[in-house]
């Protein structure tokens, strides 16, 4: 071998060697699994930053709930404070309706007992009692806040008067009451008897 050909040896040894295309093909895949790693890494910190909530704005968001439940609950309060005076001054207005009630048929009994003593002597004492308890009774129906229905010469109000009979009449126009059987009265603004009462038609009505 000549001079020439160990230098030729020579130089070729100390080339390096190109790699394989496997060898490629790994450090590619390493490199892309290093790249996917930091760009997961990079995610996952920014969707923890998302998801981070202020507390400052999260005291606010509950301070102002609560706020608002606070206001509704004054607010029904309010209301239910109402309907219960509302119910109070209702009873208190009309909490003597029934005793009333009961009582009308005495007063009933009371005016005809003193109608009938008008047409005795004055002087008799009976009837000048009868009278005067008769009186009474109207001042104490009076005192409660009880009226009496005015009907007769009136037209015919269902909503203060009973019809139970109907007489034909030329002197006053039809659907008039002409007669009264039995009186009405009103307690404060509410009905708590309504008036017996015969109405006017006309004449060839039956």
């Amino acid at each position: 071998m000549t001079d020439r050909d160990q230098e030729t040896t020579t130089v070729r040894a100390s080339e390096p060697e190109e790699p394989s295309e496997s060898t490629t093909s790994a450090l590619e895949q390493h490199a892309r699994s290093d790249v996917q790693a930091i760009e997961s890494e990079s995610a996952g910190e920014h969707v923890a930053k998302e998801d981070e909530v202020d507390p400052l704005e999260q005291a606010r968001k509950e301070a102002n709930e609560n706020r608002d439940r606070w206001m509704r609950a004054v607010a029904e309060l309010e209301n239910y404070k109402k309907r219960v005076a509302q119910d109070r001054g209702r009873w208190q207005k009309y909490r003597h309706e029934d005793l009333l009630k009961a009582l009308l048929p005495v007063v009933d009994n009371m005016d005809r007992a003193a109608q009938h003593c008008s047409e005795m002597d004055e002087s008799n004492p009976v009837a000048e009692g009868v009278r005067m308890i008769a009186g009474m009774f109207r001042d104490l129906l009076a005192q409660y806040g009880v009226t009496e229905i005015q009907a007769l010469g009136q037209p015919f109000d269902p909503q203060f008067h009973e019809g139970i009979g109907r007489m034909p009449s030329e002197d006053v126009p039809p659907n008039t009451v002409i007669d009264q059987l039995e009186k009405g009265y009103m307690y404060h603004d509410r009905l708590l008897r309504p008036a017996k009462v015969v109405i006017s038609v006309d004449q060839g009505q039956p």
